[in-house]
């Protein structure tokens, strides 16, 4: 009985669910999923087995559908590590070699003997990284758009992450095995590792289990993100998988069946650069080598890596780009190292006081945007991205404890100021500013083209959301909505051809004519548009 006793209390002790990792990692993903800035799976193991899995947040907004463990993702440049394993897979087996000359595969590409497949797969060809969708519909349309391009450097001599080297690799795979790319990771790694939840085409995944992707989401409101209308962009970024099938390469990459140990070493080995391999970011966490890859697009945010010493594999994706993922890594590994860590006490919040924040603040240089969607503080620099910021108190925001912001009311609304402590430690202040900012619209289809400002569009004082143009004339091309000349907020047209995102398709003016035009933003998260010819 004694003995038995004994194995029960060392099953318990070694089961993951009982582990005080697992119920520290619960706390912080719950107190961020209570505050609305976690959608998305997370999962971690140690020594090849899981120890914290779980999900949060919406795969299906408006149908109130929870993410599951089984929830599918896009992952974007997370792909690089499949393209890059059977580039190497196919040099294992002789069909190819990392010394191989560009030129072999393209004779006519510019300064193709210079470049190597090594110097490709590890970002230091100098191609650059220009892979517009419009120019990657076919094999023949990008190699002719992206050879006419200058390299970026000589190669060999420099770093630069380059999607569009990536996009030579898949179409390299295609010559070399007879197979398309798609069909080619599915052979060489996803049938082989049983991965059935991972692949490609998300437009028309159809599985259940497949999670949107968000430019806003909240319980009340959500906004989907720009959708790409072909597999873009392709062998550099267009996989989609789930967290469980991550973990079966992970382990299959551990224990050398997907590459034999010295090609796994070798593609983990620094190439030029101290961060990237052969197709894996190389770092260190507590002076500890990890291997991985990132990715992150519209509406996704993934995170995979492995420390190598002690075996430890993180892997977390999400389905909002307001999501603390990033954020929420450092975390996540104290606690598996036991740091000191904090989790942030999220403030409680007057709704009154919260929306008192939103407005513009300005200084001489720059101009800050803080806008209040159910409850969620979205804070916004001229000329960058926004973030969703974490309430401390009804005066003090972080996005984390080296990004914090303070909001200072004024004797009246209008001397209310802010400070912002950024993450490189610069100091930024603003004032409440009465500026006046307006909608334009940007491109070649405009006089002004791509490379000018902003065409300025007109307003009505009955109806302030509602932007317009009447009777103006166009040109056969394309265009953008842009706020104020600035390129952090410009809205397209989602895949739908109907739907406006940001950073999506352009309009389309199919020719040359005068036109009407219109914005209405009234429904935040459903801005409409409309362009019809004028009627003289």
């Amino acid at each position: 009985m004694r003995l038995i006793l004994t194995c029960l209390f060392l099953l318990l002790a070694a089961n993951p669910f009982f582990s005080q990792k697992t119920k520290q990692l619960d706390q912080l993903f719950a107190t961020y999923d209570k505050a609305g800035l976690f959608s998305g799976s997370v999962l971690v193991a140690e020594k090849g087995k899981i120890i914290f899995e779980k999900s949060y947040g919406y795969r299906n907004a408006p149908k109130r559908e929870k993410n599951t463990n089984n929830s599918l993702y896009r992952v974007y440049s997370t792909t690089k590590m499949f393209t890059a394993a059977v580039i190497l897979q196919l040099e294992e087996q002789g069909k190819l070699s990392l010394n191989d000359k560009l030129s072999k595969y393209y004779p006519n590409f510019p300064k193709g003997d210079s470049i190597t497949l090594a110097h490709i797969i590890s970002h230091t060809s100098g191609i650059p990284s220009d892979e517009d969708s419009d120019n990657t519909v076919d094999e023949d349309t990008f190699i002719k758009y992206i050879s006419a391009k200058p390299l970026d450097f000589s190669p060999g001599k420099k770093w630069n992450y380059s999607n569009s080297g990536y996009y030579i690799l898949g179409y390299i795979i295609k010559k070399v095995t007879g197979l398309s790319y798609d069909k080619a990771i599915e052979n060489y790694i996803l049938q082989p590792l049983q991965m059935t939840h991972t692949g490609f085409d998300f437009n028309h995944v159809t599985d259940d289990n497949k999670a949107l992707g968000y430019e806003f989401l909240s319980d009340h409101f959500s906004r989907e993100a720009f959708r790409f209308k072909t597999d873009h962009p392709f062998s550099a970024g267009a996989m989609y998988s789930t967290v469980e099938d991550l973990f079966k390469f992970n382990e299959a990459l551990k224990n050398y069946k997907i590459l034999k140990k010295e090609t796994t070493e070798r593609a983990f080995t620094p190439y030029l650069n101290d961060q990237y391999g052969l197709g894996f970011q190389v770092s260190t966490l507590y002076d500890k080598k990890r291997v991985g890859h990132d990715g992150g697009g519209p509406g996704y945010r993934s995170r995979y890596y492995r420390v190598l010493d002690d075996d430890i594999c993180l892997i977390i994706i999400s389905n909002s780009e307001l999501s603390h993922t990033d954020f929420l890594v450092p975390a996540i590994e104290k606690i598996l190292y036991n740091k000191p860590y904090s989790i942030p006490v999220i403030g409680k919040t007057d709704p009154k006081n919260v929306e008192r924040l939103a407005g513009t603040y300005s200084n001489e240089n720059t101009d800050f945007f803080i806008s209040v969607i159910d409850g969620q503080i979205i804070f916004r620099e001229r000329n960058y991205g926004a973030c969703s910021l974490i309430p401390m108190s009804k005066t003090l925001y972080q996005l984390d404890e080296n990004f914090t912001f303070t909001f200072k009311p004024g004797s009246d609304k209008q001397t209310d100021s802010i400070v912002i402590h950024f993450r490189d430690g610069s100091v930024k202040t603003g004032t409440r500013s009465n500026k006046s900012f307006q909608w334009g619209m940007i491109g070649d289809a405009t006089p002004a083209g791509w490379d000018g400002k902003d065409i300025p569009l007109q307003t009505d004082s009955k109806r302030p959301h509602l932007y317009f143009l009447k009777n103006y004339p166009l040109k056969t091309g394309g265009f953008k909505f842009r706020f104020d000349n600035d390129w952090g907020n410009n809205l397209g047209l989602n895949n739908d051809g109907k739907s406006i995102a940001r950073d999506a398709y352009n309009f389309k003016i199919e020719e040359n004519g005068s036109y009407d035009i219109s914005l209405d933003l009234s429904d935040t998260m459903n801005p409409t548009y409309t362009i019809k010819k004028s009627v003289l």
